[in-house]
């Protein structure tokens, strides 16, 4: 456990550097596939937590998703926007592959977990404060995303991540609006009329 927040640490402070050291490792790909499933998972139990602390009313409530659903969702969503950032990155010059690119994700997903279960904790004492934190995790997170692009795609620039993240980021928001269209508004929670 000391070894997690060492490393957690060490991704806040020096986002290249454990980027690096998550590449060098040759994961098994059942470890990568099992770590994605834990934290999809483990991300829809916090917002089924959050949606009980602090449910959505009125019709912000027609937007609460169900677990299952959250998990469906989660899942595709972080196995299409990997497989974006590998491909616009390659066709930026990179060289990352999907599943280097994808143990990145799922350190990134636990390490905004972990950042996320702390900001409950501050909102809960003061949420002015929890807000203001939430605002700056968020774009930090950010930030660490950029360095970890950079170096799954050797790119000697963040600027060079940022296009490939905003073009990912992009024909994702396309792709999954295309198939909420398609799955249809019944499997989402949705009323039918919407």
């Amino acid at each position: 456990m000391r070894f997690l927040w060492s490393f957690f640490i060490m991704t806040l402070r020096q986002p290249d550097a454990a980027a690096r050291s998550i590449l060098l490792r040759q994961w098994p790909r059942e470890a990568i596939w099992t770590g994605l499933l834990l934290a999809v998972v483990l991300n829809a139990l916090f917002y089924a937590l959050l949606n009980l602390w602090f449910p959505l009313v009125g019709q912000l409530a027609l937007l609460t998703l169900s677990t299952g659903s959250y998990i469906v969702a989660s899942l595709l969503f972080s196995l299409g926007f990997t497989a974006l950032l590998g491909f616009c990155g390659r066709w930026l010059g990179g060289s990352g592959a999907f599943l280097p690119l994808l143990s990145l994700m799922v350190w990134l997903q636990f390490v905004q977990l972990a950042l996320q279960m702390i900001l409950i904790l501050v909102m809960l004492l003061s949420p002015l404060i929890g807000g203001l934190l939430s605002l700056l995790s968020n774009v930090f997170v950010f930030f660490v995303l950029l360095n970890f692009v950079n170096e799954a795609h050797g790119f000697a620039s963040l600027w060079r991540a940022l296009a490939v993240v905003l073009m990912a980021a992009i024909v994702t928001l396309f792709a999954m609006t295309f198939i909420v269209g398609l799955v249809g508004p019944t499997f989402f929670g949705l009323p039918e009329h919407v």
